[in-house]
C-alpha cells in the first residue's frame, strides 16, 4: 500500500525546489497546484462551477483565467473559500485514484488549510525566513512589495503550518541545506 506524504510550505519557502529534489531522489510527486490547473482546464464540472459562482468574466476560450480569478480570491478570503468548496472533491478524487510504489509525495500548498492532512500518512513542512520569502516571491513573480505581502498574508502563516508538521525544513539558507535536510529524511522513510 502506498504510503503518502503531504509535502507542504509558503509561497517562494522553497516547497517546489524541495518537491524537485524529493523527485530527482526517485520519489514520484503528485502536484496538487498542477492538479488543480488541468482542473480548471479541462474539468468542465469545475469549469461551469467557477464561473456560477465568480462569473463569466473568469472564463476565456473555454479555460477558467487563472489571473483573473487570483485578483478575486486572494483579495478576499470568503472568495478563496468558495472556490476551495469547488475544487477539493475533484482533488480528493485525484489523490484517492493515484497510486505510486512505496511513498508517493502530495506537493501541496494548502495541504493543512484544504483538509487533505488525514489523506497522508507523514506532513513536511518547508519554510524560510520571512524577509527570504518576501524577496523570492518578489523576484520570482515580479511582483511589488504590497502585492506581495498580500499574497502572504492571503495564506495561514509559516508558523501556525509548522506547528501542525510532522518534520520541518527550512531552506532560509539555500539549496544546500535544504537538499541535506530533505536526504535526512529520505533515509529516515527507509
Amino acid at each position: 500500500m502506498t504510503k503518502l506524504i503531504g509535502l507542504t510550505g509558503g509561497i517562494a519557502t522553497g516547497k517546489s525546489t524541495a518537491a524537485a529534489y524529493l523527485q530527482q531522489q526517485g520519489l514520484p510527486i503528485l502536484d496538487l497546484d498542477q492538479v488543480t490547473h488541468d482542473l480548471e482546464a479541462h474539468d468542465q464540472q469545475v469549469i461551469d462551477q467557477i464561473v456560477a459562482t465568480f462569473g463569466p468574466a473568469v472564463k476565456t476560450n473555454g479555460q477558467i483565467d487563472r489571473k483573473q480569478l487570483g485578483k478575486i480570491v486572494f483579495a478576499d478570503s470568503q472568495r478563496m473559500r468558495q472556490l476551495v468548496r469547488i475544487i477539493n472533491p475533484a482533488l480528493a478524487r485525484v489523490i484517492l485514484q493515484s497510486t505510486a510504489t512505496e511513498w508517493l509525495v502530495l506537493d501541496a500548498p494548502t495541504l493543512f488549510e484544504n483538509g487533505f492532512t488525514s489523506y497522508v500518512d507523514l506532513t513536511v513542512m518547508v519554510t524560510c525566513d520571512p524577509i527570504v520569502q518576501m524577496q523570492r516571491l518578489m523576484q520570482r513573480n515580479q511582483v511589488s512589495v504590497s502585492w506581495a505581502s498580500q499574497l502572504m498574508g492571503a495564506q495561514w502563516s509559516q508558523r501556525t503550518k509548522a506547528n501542525l508538521a510532522d518534520v520541518v525544513i527550512d531552506s532560509s539558507n539555500g539549496k544546500q541545506q535544504l537538499w541535506q535536510q530533505l536526504q535526512r529524511l529520505i533515509e529516515n522513510l527507509r
